[in-house]
């Protein structure tokens, strides 16, 4: 069945988080469950928009990206930097009962904006759909059920992820908390770096 494929999908792609991975958790350390999930949908909805060029072959929009992969990925590494180098200059530890107010938008489009600068995700999709035997042109209604399906996927694995670190969230002490926040902004700032130099050099 196509829909449980998707999801198989979405999990194997959730896994290796990467920057968002990082970015989920400190929000999910700073501002609890709620903001962590909302960053992790961000994500899921940029993965949701290149699954359906994948799977619906719009080649409009996958020629633009391909054509212009390396300006796209430069511009989301220096993204991934710049909120890397915020976390960094983070002072205090928030307070454990800190809500996310206002900014469930700011939570959800970042790492939007930082997974839709990922071009390369496309052709992730298209491995990840040849090694579950999905070649060739999809009906409408298949093509459909795959998409929801990987949007369920990467779904459960942000819902996870944040569930997990919301978890050990009131543990972590303060001096645990300073050591992680360096870990994890120095996380983004390498990821950053990576991404800038691996597409200039392309």
């Amino acid at each position: 069945m196509l829909f449980l494929r998707g999801i198989l999908i979405g999990l194997i792609f959730g896994v290796p988080a990467g920057a968002i991975g990082v970015l989920t958790i400190q929000r999910t350390l700073d501002e609890g469950f709620h903001a962590g999930l909302l960053t992790g949908l961000g994500s899921s909805a940029a993965d949701l928009l290149y699954s359906c060029v994948g799977v619906f072959s719009i080649t409009l929009i996958s020629d633009f990206l391909t054509a212009h992969h390396s300006v796209i990925r430069v511009i989301g590494g220096f993204l991934i930097l710049g909120y890397g180098a915020l976390n960094l200059r983070r002072k205090e530890r928030p307070p454990a009962s800190v809500h996310i107010g206002g900014a469930p938008i700011k939570c959800f489009l970042s790492s939007f904006m930082i997974a839709i600068l990922n071009p390369a995700t496309i052709l992730s999709f298209m491995v990840a759909f040849a090694a579950f035997g999905i070649t060739g042109k999809l009906a409408l209604v298949e093509g459909i059920s795959l998409t929801l399906g990987i949007l369920v996927g990467t779904v459960l694995w942000w819902l996870a992820l944040s569930a997990v670190t919301a978890h050990f969230r009131g543990k972590v002490t303060d001096r645990l908390y300073k050591r992680l926040h360096w870990l994890l902004g120095g996380l983004m700032i390498l990821f950053g770096i990576i991404i800038i130099v691996e597409s200039l050099i392309r």
